[in-house]
């Protein structure tokens, strides 16, 4: 059987691709709605909710796991150091998917930072009142406690499930502050959500051409309005990583030949 620890849109696909060409898989989402996503693959196990490493250890030894593919987003760099480290106890292979890098556009109002706290450096510079954050749950409570940005209103993007909605009111974010919907859609509707805002700046993370980063720019520079970019983490990661789907058929078949599997 192989892992798929599928936390990316890529993640269910790879598990799709995997269960198609004849593979064992458990895809496993660390959320009730990434579940419901992989329980529309065909062919799959699947399980969901958070794992620490004592639980995914547990999980490999009990499903007899020949193999971990770390399909979780490229900013879950702890996720995934956890991961290769439970490979290597178990003594099985761990495969990282690696997403591609998205062209960044060089204009003056596209500002790359290299983390939260340096954007929210940024924003404060720029002086804008509106923002719209299109960042995830984890940060938006640095930007929306933070003092430097007291005087700015918040617009925030989250999955649209209850836990992303009701975090989004613990922090003090009325009802019509929150849009709760999957992305990243088009740039049309991104273009649309920023105007509707009335924001000055929008923040985003550099998640790729998969995740949505060029559209979320160009929309935002067809209003000419900032775009604050946090830059991917550089996980330093060791190990092999795969970048295509026939890499992941590949290094599968491996797994099944050295450990004795079959398909």
């Amino acid at each position: 059987m192989i892992l798929v620890l599928a936390g990316t849109g890529e993640g269910k696909e790879l598990a799709a691709g995997l269960a198609a060409a004849g593979f064992e898989v458990l895809a496993s989402a660390a959320t009730a709605f990434g579940g419901e996503l992989l329980r529309a693959v065909p062919g799959i196990a699947v399980r969901e909710g958070p794992l620490d490493a004592a639980a995914l250890e547990e999980l490999v030894l009990e499903k007899r796991v020949l193999g971990i593919l770390d399909a979780t987003h490229p900013f879950a760099v702890e996720i995934s150091r956890m991961a290769g480290d439970v490979a290597a106890r178990c003594g099985i292979p761990y495969l990282r998917w690696e997403r591609g890098f998205a062209p960044l556009p060089s204009d003056p109002l596209v500002h790359c930072v290299s983390g939260w706290e340096e954007a929210v450096e940024c924003l404060a510079g720029l002086g804008v009142e509106d923002v719209f954050l299109a960042v995830g749950m984890k940060p938006l409570e640095v930007f929306l406690r933070h003092p430097k940005l007291g005087r700015c209103r918040f617009t925030v993007r989250v999955l649209p499930v209850p836990e992303s909605v009701e975090a989004c009111r613990r922090l003090g974010l009325g009802i019509d502050r929150i849009i709760a919907m999957r992305g990243p859609g088009t740039r049309k509707l991104n273009e649309a959500l920023l105007e509707e805002s009335g924001a000055q700046a929008l923040v985003i993370k550099d998640s790729g051409t998969e995740g949505g980063t060029l559209v979320k720019i160009e929309a935002a520079l067809a209003l000419r309005i900032h775009v604050v970019v946090v830059q991917r983490p550089l996980p330093g990661l060791s190990g092999e990583a795969a970048t295509s789907l026939e890499d992941v058929i590949r290094w599968a078949e491996k797994v099944m030949q050295e450990k004795g599997g079959y398909l």
